[in-house]
């Protein structure tokens, strides 16, 4: 079997090199302890979740709820200490002192920062870097920002963040999730080209290849980092345009009890519509969290309730969240977590004319669709010496979903189903091996494997029983060739197999570079390949109910191909309150997942699923941040997209054609976000906003293309006493009318006021 081959080389590949270096038995003897407080400068408060760092090792803690905090396992030697904590400057402490069986105890006083700290993140290197030498564009959102926004779900979290498109057809329904004009929407979210993420581990269904964006809680998001580019070295299928990873919050050391609630109405729609109705809708979220003794625990509980901006968009959702961990002794930590999700909602259906936007057909009033996800993963990690951490997760990944059509028989519609449902289940495990060879050279590891049970109904109407499996091992290996120059080369071989049927290998290489011209100035380039297996429903598809569609099985589809991806970037300062991030970006796609009519029967509504397209995506990003102590916060992105088909016969089956127009589908040329944090305590101000500009092509309803759009909101908070505020806020402020995909309506003007209590 060529394919487990091919994963055994890569894997034993890496591992080699991290255990070649791993047999020094005196270390194990030669070692010693680091302790010490970390506190406020001038007040000396204690700082809780400060990070301490072994520098030139994989060695570190956290602080606890007092700031003290531990390293065990520090060879003997001399080391550089360095102390990292949000809104406070970087601290490094040189010559610490470890002496075999002592205890060195160190006070690290940090001083506050009138400039922001650099954000840490993991997802574009699998280990905790810099943004400013990431090897590509990343963004953060943190709970604090999804906050000041006044986030309700998540797909409204990740809105904003430059380059990253959405298309909804209501509140509970995100048909797809682009990033630089990656992913499809025809498809209804089946076949997503951006991958999401959960600490680390894939959350997309296994029959579409596409996730439940919308019902991700919010509420236990730590932050969310958004990964643009090719990234299926790391990360294997679907991370073509790039990766979006949701970082959960962990356990507090001390009991910390939060309460949130809110309540809103949406503004009555223009009367020319002629819909009159007064919609509502409320949530309520808690939370609490505790350590007792090495055990911890975090558990979170939401509910949401919508009436819907118009007909058939009302929803009602319930999210529950927990985690624990165990703090073993030895640099050892053992983590469990599960998450529970359900979503009832009428199902989403295209407006009744353009003058009745907010109405829809009769026959579709009485159609309603049930959503739930359970997931569950054990985490293990352990640091043995100062050089090598090994980690491991183990994850379960169940979801459910029922469609129930005209339940009133004198309403029936085109549906010739009553009742369809899907059944999936997913179980995995990801392993990694991390080791810090030198200051200079960083290495890690991996394997991946996953197994996928699908079972749709009537297995005569859907795709029926079917079962897959992947298997993959990854390496990546940063060298850093001087001071200011770090270059990483990364290599995935992934072979997925669909059990009695088509099975695939790929390889998805990556190289970047990295140069640090000064502190505040890196330039980086990027170059990889990445890829998409097509998923049990693109191959299995029989019939459509929604536009009543007849499709031919292709189950030798093959995966779609990003088979040339540029990037090049710089992120600077000008001065030590702004910071800025440009990057120019070129895409090569083939074998991309097309559905064609077929011309044999085409009258009777048949159509084939086939690797037909090829596609050009290019263009240019650029991002803004100003900063200055807690009083501002702001920031602006840009993005010029050009996505065109290049297919040899592109443009003869879309509406644009006679006019040369080789447009991809749903693509925004032109987008534009801003956000801006204003405060001088205990108020606070928050305006964001997002402009699109008009989709020229679409493949559902040519003719309805939607227009160009702004939108904006706002939230003013008090804070009366600490921890304790209220507030109130306008989505939508200006009332725009627009739509994301053609012939749904999104939400006008609503009011919402809320408060938010911790204790």
């Amino acid at each position: 079997m060529k394919w487990f081959r091919w994963i055994g080389i890569i894997f034993l590949f890496g591992c080699s090199s991290i255990f070649a270096g791993n047999g020094n038995e005196t270390e194990n003897k030669t070692i010693g302890v680091i302790s010490g407080r970390v506190t406020e400068e001038n007040s000396g408060a204690p700082l809780a979740y400060a990070n301490v760092a072994v520098a030139g090792t994989i060695l570190g803690a956290v602080s606890d709820a007092e700031g003290f905090f531990k390293i065990i396992k520090v060879p003997q030697g001399i080391y550089t200490i360095v102390a990292t904590y949000i809104g406070y400057e970087k601290k490094a402490l040189d010559n610490v002192k470890v002496k075999t069986g002592e205890t060195t105890h160190i006070e690290v006083r940090l001083a506050v920062s009138e400039i922001t700290s650099e954000e840490i993140v993991v997802s574009a290197t699998r280990k905790e870097t810099t943004a400013n030498l990431a090897p590509a564009s990343v963004g953060v959102i943190t709970a604090e920002e999804m906050q000041k926004k006044n986030i309700s779900t998540f797909d409204q979290a990740i809105e904003s963040a430059p380059s990253v498109q959405l298309t909804r057809s209501s509140g509970s329904n995100v048909q797809a999730v682009s990033i630089r004009g990656s992913s499809e929407v025809a498809g209804a979210g089946v076949g997503n080209r951006v991958l999401l993420l959960i600490d680390g581990r894939p959350a997309l269904s296994p029959e579409s290849g596409g996730a439940l964006w919308n019902l991700v809680p919010t509420n236990s998001i730590e932050r969310i980092e958004v990964v643009k580019g090719a990234y299926s070295s790391l990360y294997g299928s679907s991370a073509m345009g790039g990766v979006i990873n949701v970082i959960t919050k962990n356990p507090s050391p001390v009991a910390v009890t939060r309460i949130h609630t809110e309540d809103g109405f949406y503004e009555k729609a223009p009367g020319w519509t002629g819909y009159d109705a007064y919609n509502a809708f409320n949530t309520i979220e808690v939370a609490h969290s505790r350590r007792v003794g090495n055990l911890s625990y975090l558990i979170e509980a939401g509910h949401r309730h919508n009436d819907g901006h118009r007909q058939n968009t009302e929803f009602d959702m319930i999210n529950l969240y927990g985690k624990t961990a165990y703090h073993f002794a030895n640099n050892k930590n053992l983590q469990l977590a599960m998450n529970y999700n359900h979503v009832a909602n009428d199902y989403p259906a295209t407006w009744l004319s353009f003058l009745q936007p907010y109405h829809v057909a009769p026959a579709k009033l009485d159609n309603r669709q049930k959503r739930s996800e359970f997931s569950t993963d054990l985490y293990y990690y352990s640091i043995p010496t100062s050089e090598l951490k090994y980690s491991s997760r183990f994850y379960y990944y169940t979801n459910n979903s029922e469609y129930t059509f005209w339940k009133d028989s004198s309403r029936m519609g085109n549906e010739r189903i009553r009742q369809t449902s899907i059944n999936n289940h997913r179980i995995g495990n990801v392993t990694q091996f991390d080791y810090y060879m030198s200051e200079r050279h960083y290495m890690i590891s991996g394997m991946e494997m996953q197994l996928d049970f699908v079972d749709a109904r009537p297995a005569n109407t859907l795709y029926g029983k079917h079962t897959a499996y992947n298997v993959a091992a990854y390496s990546q290996d940063e060298i850093k060739l001087s001071d200011r120059l770090t270059t990483t080369f990364g290599l995935r071989y992934d072979y997925n197999k669909i059990v009695d049927g088509y099975g695939e290998g790929n390889f998805s290489p990556k190289v970047s570079t990295v140069y640090e011209i000064q502190k505040d100035w890196s330039v980086r380039a990027l170059v990889a390949q990445a890829f998409r297996n097509p998923s049990i429903a693109e191959r299995y598809i029989k019939y459509e109910q929604g536009g009543n569609l007849h499709f031919h099985q292709n189950p030798n589809l093959k995966s779609e191909k990003l088979y040339a991806s540029f990037e090049v970037g710089t992120k600077f300062k000008i001065t030590d309150f702004t910071s800025y991030d440009i990057s120019l970006f070129w895409n090569e796609y083939k074998n991309m997942i097309a559905y064609i009519a077929d011309t044999a029967v085409a009258y009777q509504g048949y159509y084939k699923v086939v690797n037909l397209n090829r596609a050009r995506m290019r263009g240019v990003e650029a991002s803004i941040h100003v900063f200055y102590k807690q009083y501002l916060n702001a920031s602006a992105g840009y993005t010029l997209l050009d996505a065109r088909d290049i297919s040899k016969d592109a443009g003869t089956r879309d509406v644009g054609y006679t006019s040369g127009n080789h447009d991809l589908p749903y693509k925004a040329k032109h987008s534009f976000n801003f956000n801006i944090d204003a405060g001088y305590e205990p108020v606070s101000l928050n305006l964001n906003g997002r402009y699109n500009s008009a989709i020229r092509e679409v493949s559902i309803y040519p003719g309805s293309e939607p227009d160009a759009f702004f939108v904006l909101n706002g939230k003013l908070s008090v804070e009366f006493v600490p921890k304790c505020s209220v507030y109130i806020a306008v989505q939508n402020i200006t009332n725009t009318q627009y739509e994301e995909i053609e012939r749904y309506r999104m939400p006008g003007r609503s009011y919402m006021i809320g408060w938010s209590i911790q204790f």
